[in-house]
């Protein structure tokens, strides 16, 4: 029986807007972790706040 492949609902093609975005997110979370003075251990806060920064900008400008 040949086995089948099925995508996960959480797998999802990479869109086009979707690798400037995060690149802009991985930008400001690494200029998160800078301004903490470079303390590890906080790279899903930074990330987690980057994120919710940048797409809180663009949501807001597509709203417009």
């Amino acid at each position: 029986m040949a086995a089948t492949h099925k995508k996960s609902a959480a797998v999802q093609p990479v869109q086009a807007n979707q690798a400037p975005l995060e690149e802009e997110i991985q930008k400001l979370a690494y200029e998160l972790y800078c301004l903490c003075g470079y303390e590890h251990g906080h790279d899903l806060e930074h990330w987690a706040e980057a994120e919710r920064r940048v797409l809180e900008r663009v949501e807001g400008r597509s709203k417009r």
